[in-house]
């Protein structure tokens, strides 16, 4: 238990929230934030900050464990497990993601997100990923780079031929940020928009007139040529695309995945794929063990040498990969750590970025039913004990 005067203790799990700042394509005034955010949480904290970038859970443990760590930020890369949380003097982990899946969401503990900020960068990789699969980029630079091109042996134009964009219908599932970010990139291309959600968007449909709803997952995916996936992780959309939706997919449809690799049914998808019972693209920038297992890409491997007709485009999770996106994250989540380690009560944490589970705690009054519900919360007894 702290006494009144005692500092919060903060644990960054990787060194990477700073050494952001570093890099030089990040704007300046960034490279400035993030350095004054250090600075601050030196100060105002005792401050732990990883030495390594992908510390296992044992240590993680440890760590929180034996320095009674009252609030963690992290990243996709480090499990925030309940045995972690578990640990009592935890009030909240604040992750530098939007999805949040990573962290287990304890009944005890407060979670933060970084969301509206990386939904440009992922709507742009998602136009690059379904552009370089659906012309074959990779594969033709690769021939022209191994050296194949030459007089005996050209690139056969007329058996591999390609499609624009233009021609073929975008499904979109899931019309949140990147999703909308993505109409509105794609929208002024003329081509035919279907998306499905679980609420309409009126106001989309009538500034981009190509943008057509679907009241479900179905009608889209058995009409779009190319099928974006842009949901997140949870209990709901788990194996969303399972064999029967697979199975609903055009013949020669590209399937694009940037949300997370397990809103799909991976071993169907690979069944269905060797025994040919489906025939479909694929361009997956996530999976449901990351980094992809040798055991899957192998898999994915023979298919492909199985199927040279398919195309198959593996990114590493890097779709929000952008020098300022990355900073601008690791602002939000340096700041909502801050904000949370010098709280003394619900006011100081109306601007934290909460995950929407946790949103209605925001917009609670003074009262003793808000009492009963912030009791359950280890931050509320970190609150009594400061006044």
């Amino acid at each position: 238990m702290h006494s009144k005067n005692d500092k919060a203790t903060v644990y960054l799990t990787s060194p990477v929230f700073f050494e952001i700042a570093n890099h030089p394509k990040v704007s300046p005034p960034f490279k400035t934030k993030i350095m004054a955010l250090k600075e601050e949480l030196a100060r105002d904290c005792n401050l732990i900050v990883s030495s390594k970038r992908f510390p296992e859970e044992a240590e993680i443990i440890r760590m929180v464990s034996s320095r009674g760590v009252d609030y963690i930020g992290c990243h996709i890369s480090h499990p925030i497990t309940n045995q972690i949380l578990e640990i009592p003097s935890v009030k909240a982990v604040c992750t530098s993601t939007v999805g949040y899946d990573h962290v287990f969401i304890h009944p005890n503990v407060l979670i933060s997100h970084t969301p509206s900020i990386l939904h440009k960068s992922v709507a742009d990789f998602t136009i690059a990923l379904i552009l370089v699969n659906l012309r074959n980029l990779i594969p033709m630079h690769n021939f022209v780079w191994s050296g194949k091109w030459g007089k005996e042996n050209k690139w056969d134009l007329d058996e591999n031929l390609t499609n624009i964009l233009d021609n073929l219908s975008l499904g979109i599932i899931g019309l949140g940020e990147i999703g909308k970010e993505l109409v509105k990139r794609i929208a002024p291309w003329g081509i035919k928009i279907l998306y499905y959600d679980l609420i309409r968007n009126y106001d989309l449909e009538d500034k981009y007139n190509k943008l057509q709803y679907r009241e479900n997952i179905d009608e889209v995916l058995k009409e779009s040529h190319v099928v974006s996936l842009h949901v997140p992780l949870n209990d709901a959309t788990r194996g969303l695309m399972s064999e029967q939706k697979l199975r609903l997919l055009q013949s020669n449809a590209l399937l694009v995945n940037t949300a997370r690799g397990a809103v799909i049914d991976f071993p169907a998808l690979i069944r269905l794929l060797k025994s040919q019972e489906i025939t479909i693209h694929l361009a997956f920038d996530v999976y449901p063990e990351e980094p992809l297992s040798a055991e899957i890409l192998r898999e994915f491997q023979e298919i492909q040498e199985m199927r040279a007709d398919l195309r198959i485009t593996f990114i590493p999770h890097n779709a929000s990969s952008d020098a300022d996106t990355r900073a601008q994250m690791s602002i939000m989540m340096l700041e909502d750590l801050l904000k949370l380690s010098k709280s003394k009560n619900i006011d100081d944490i109306k601007d934290v970025h909460l995950i929407p589970e946790q949103h209605s705690l925001k917009i609670l009054e003074l009262s003793s039913e808000m009492e009963k519900t912030l009791n359950n919360y280890r931050i509320w007894n970190w609150w009594q004990n400061k006044d």
